[in-house]
């Protein structure tokens, strides 16, 4: 995922194209595993392709969030929005899962809870989408299907949830360990707190391009 990240960061669609700008990440990186390579382009191309889609998302996601989602992450956020919704059900959600767990879980837990989200997605994407795509389509391809992963992201939430609360318990004892230690009152400085597991992620699933019928001139 750092990588696509990356590589949407870096890319300058007014000096280079998709291809070449991908041709010569991949060069530049020394990346030579054929799956991360096709993965790579598959997500720099398709952030490109949807990129009115995925600008729908991100300008309501940051009017509702400014406070708590920083715009030096939108990369890491049109990568996750693209992911989740146009290619969750290819990519299968427990690889998405270890998608979003190998990154600070603060920053996807409001992505998470933002996007997969009824009323958020009615009040707040539905109309900016309707002026790109038919009604059915919108519906059907883009809102249901994110809503039918919304059980399994509710439990990745609260999972989220208990890691942040182990790192605030973290920091917590941290800070009382160093007061101790600064009023004199012994200890090594050193507090058992409970740590999440090491998870290890797998190689990126190459995703099938998705099946839709759009209109043309809209995306154009």
């Amino acid at each position: 995922l750092p990588a696509c990240i990356d590589i949407l960061h870096t890319f300058e669609p007014a000096k280079t194209t998709v291809d070449s700008h991908h041709r010569e990440y991949v060069k530049r990186h020394r990346i030579q595993d054929a799956t991360d390579v096709k993965f790579l382009h598959q997500v720099l191309y398709g952030c490109q392709r949807y990129k009115k889609l995925l600008k729908v998302f991100l300008s309501s996601f940051y009017f509702n969030h400014s406070a708590e989602a920083a715009r030096s992450d939108q990369p890491l956020y049109t990568v996750l929005a693209y992911l989740a919704i146009l290619r969750l059900e290819e990519l299968t959600f427990p690889n998405f899962k270890r998608l979003v767990l190998s990154q600070d879980f603060v920053k996807t837990r409001v992505f998470l809870k933002f996007l997969f989200n009824e009323d958020n997605l009615n009040k707040w994407l539905k109309e900016g989408w309707l002026t790109l795509y038919e009604p059915h389509f919108v519906q059907t391809e883009l809102i249901d299907e994110v809503l039918r992963f919304e059980p399994q992201v509710r439990e990745l939430v609260e999972e989220l949830d208990r890691r942040q609360a182990i790192g605030e318990a973290k920091k917590a004892a941290e800070a009382e360990a160093a007061a101790a230690l600064a009023e004199g009152r012994g200890g090594t400085g050193k507090h058992t707190v409970p740590e999440p597991f090491n998870l290890t992620l797998p190689a990126p699933r190459l995703l099938p391009e998705p099946q839709e019928v759009v209109d043309l001139n809209a995306v154009a």
